[in-house]
């Protein structure tokens, strides 16, 4: 016979396993097959300003759905942070998601602490289940039209992105 604090905490540490496999495991869904459109989106990044997708229709656009209890996103970050420096602009939107649940001041500090330049905003889980993030970090690469081109959950190298980002530059545009 199984004892119920046996059997609740083997299923806390299954779950607990399944989570961080989720955040230190990398996978990639590529632009194979027909895209599916990004879903839309509205945020205020932590400098104040609104943010929102269909503002970045025609660019790339990298989504790095973060949290920082997240021992890998502290990797994919600064990765992040260079390209930004390097290549962001009318070409190129990084768009860093943390789908924290403390409190705005306290992400802000924490993003502060790490000098990260590259725009960061806050949403609830609610959008990151609508991108299909099951782990973090997961970066979601949406090509100029909307499409969802790549999702990665785990941490990816600046070549990586970048050969991401020269795919996306070769491909043909629509009415283009």
């Amino acid at each position: 016979m199984i004892r119920r604090t046996s059997l609740s905490s083997a299923l806390v540490v299954s779950l607990v396993s399944l989570l961080l496999a989720g955040c230190s495991e990398g996978g990639t869904e590529g632009p194979e097959g027909a895209r599916h459109q990004a879903p839309g989106f509205e945020l205020i990044r932590l400098d104040g300003l609104p943010v929102s997708l269909a503002q970045h229709r025609g660019k790339t656009v990298i989504l790095d759905f973060w949290a920082t209890w997240c021992a890998p996103c502290e990797v994919q970050m600064p990765v992040l942070d260079k390209l930004w420096e390097a290549r962001g602009g009318p070409d190129l939107m990084i768009l860093g998601i943390s789908v924290d649940t403390d409190p705005a001041d306290e992400v802000i500090e924490w993003v502060k602490e790490r000098k990260l330049d590259y725009p960061i905003a806050i949403a609830n889980q609610d959008l990151a289940l609508e991108y299909g993030v099951i782990g973090f970090p997961t970066l979601v690469v949406i090509d100029p039209e909307g499409g969802i081109h790549t999702r990665h959950t785990g941490v990816l190298s600046r070549p990586e992105l970048e050969e991401i980002l020269e795919e996306i530059a070769r491909e043909p545009r629509i009415g283009g």
